[in-house]
């Protein structure tokens, strides 16, 4: 019995003297994830302090699409609203936040066509605080045409259009006064709109130069039109897009590929501005949709 003992006793000072020679593996380390943040810390962070986002649906029931303001969604917080589950959300690789629109739901006051869609405030409890080309802005956008649905209703193209970023006209408060308006309502100055893969912008021109006064206040087709510029196939590639607007000129970069804006139209455009971005479904088509990423989101002023 005692021989046992002496031994067992030999045996586990072996044991411990061998394990003390052998390299001791590291434990793995783990990534704490910050509980009040359920995307964790690889998600996108988009700051949304200077956006609102506007939706096709009015579950409000107020006659106009639902929007929720920048409070809402700035610091992740639109992780948490379950009335954006289908419209405004982070992708699975975090990677990006997918916004999605379909027809058949809400529309502005000014469109036929529904839009998932954000629309700067520089001042976020002011919506009629904006600014203009004299003053100037800078929007850089890394985007991604994710899925859209054949276009099987009018025209010549495979795909249905829309819109993924814009710069629109609002007519400032003193205007809308002096001119005994009542609305503020003013066109878009640039669309950047996908066609068939490729990215084509849209710039709002005078039909005539010679126009001056208040007729520049018309939204009138019959005052503006529209010149245009094919940038080329982006195809669902993510992508870069930036938008420079200074005085009477409008600078734009689609992946690397530069266009400048410069006329007459622009030197005469007496509307305040705001950048938007997200998807904007330019068909009428009840089965039309589009689903778009935005991966980056910065504007400058």
């Amino acid at each position: 019995m005692k021989a046992q003992s002496i031994i067992l006793t030999l045996s586990m000072a072996c044991a411990i003297v061998s394990c003390s020679t052998e390299e001791v593996a590291e434990p793995d380390r783990i990534q704490l994830v910050d509980p009040r943040d359920p995307a964790g810390p690889d998600a996108v962070n988009i700051d949304f302090s200077s956006w609102k986002v506007t939706l096709p649906v009015d579950k409000n029931n107020d006659n106009k699409p639902d929007e929720y303001m920048p409070s809402q969604l700035k610091d992740g917080k639109y992780r948490n609203l379950a009335a954006l589950e289908d419209f405004m959300y982070d992708d699975d690789d975090n990677q990006g936040i997918i916004f999605h629109t379909y027809y058949g739901g809400s529309t502005t006051a000014n469109s036929s066509f529904p839009r998932t869609e954000l629309r700067e405030l520089i001042n976020p409890s002011n919506s009629r605080e904006n600014w203009n080309l004299a003053s100037g802005g800078v929007l850089k956008i890394r985007t991604q045409v994710i899925d859209v649905s054949n276009n099987t209703y009018t025209g010549s193209l495979d795909k249905d259009r829309f819109i993924m970023a814009q710069i629109h006209g609002i007519i400032n408060p003193a205007d809308v006064q002096r001119l005994g308006l009542s609305s503020d309502a003013a066109p878009p100055l640039l669309k950047m709109q996908w066609r068939d893969g490729e990215m084509y912008a849209y710039k709002k021109t005078l039909k005539d130069d010679n126009t001056t006064g208040d007729d520049l206040y018309s939204k009138s087709d019959d005052i503006w039109g529209d010149i245009s510029f094919n940038f080329g196939t982006v195809g669902y590639d993510p992508f870069d897009i930036e938008i420079r607007a200074s005085a009477a000129r409008i600078d734009v970069t689609v992946n690397g590929v530069s266009h400048t804006f410069q006329d007459v139209s622009l030197d005469k455009w007496k509307f305040d501005s705001y950048f938007k971005a997200g998807v904007y479904l330019q068909s009428t088509d009840p089965a039309a949709f589009a689903t778009v990423k935005i991966h980056s989101l910065e504007v400058t002023h």
